[in-house]
Order: C-alpha cells, then structure tokens, then sequence
C-alpha cells in the first residue's frame, strides 16, 4: 500500500471515531465525568498493556511528569466539557464546536 493510502486510511478512521464519539457519549446513559474517567482508564490500561508488549516503559522525571498531568489535566477537562455540551445541547452541534478547535489552533499557533 502507498503510503498516502495509509495515510487516506487513518485519516477516515479518525474521522469516523470523532463522528461516533458524540453519538456514543450521548447514547451513555453516565453523567460526563464518569464518561471521561472510564475513557482514561481504558486508555491508560490499553496504552500500558501495548508499552510492555513493545518493551517501551520508560522513567518520567518529575518536572516532566508534572507537565504532563497539567496537559492531561486540561486534555480531560476539554472532554467534559464536550461531553456535557452533548448531554444538554445535541450532538451536531458539539461535533461542529469539536470540528473548528483546528481551525482556531492553527489561527492563534503562530
């Protein structure tokens, strides 16, 4: 497979799961945090399970670790956000609001 396929490939398959992410955080009947918080367990666990298949477990160092539990803090408070706006607005809507975040990025990035 040429590698722009590949590429064409994950492209849709991301945007096949964004889609299926409002759906499915509407079809849950869990309040939003609840949703985020089994969301992060089954990636951590997932991710950790893939790392130690792969042997690539590394030591964080603590100013590092403390970064990322600021990123990941502000990472899982995006996601409740989204998540309510699903519960108490409709999902077309806050697929809309979810869709522009990369166009506001790329605007204010640089």
């Amino acid at each position: 497979m040429p590698p722009y396929e590949k590429v064409f490939l994950q492209l849709h398959i991301a945007v096949l799961l964004a889609g299926f992410t409002g759906v499915l955080g509407r079809l849950i009947t869990l309040n939003e945090g609840l949703i985020v918080w089994y969301r992060l367990l089954i990636t951590a666990l997932t991710l950790w399970v893939l790392f130690s298949a792969t042997k690539r477990i590394q030591r964080i160092p603590v100013k590092d670790m403390l970064h990322l539990t600021g990123a990941g803090f502000i990472s899982a408070l995006h996601w409740v956000f989204f998540y309510a706006s699903i519960k108490y607005g409709n999902v077309s809507i806050a697929l809309v609001c979810f869709s522009v975040i990369s166009f506001f990025s790329s605007i204010l990035e640089p």
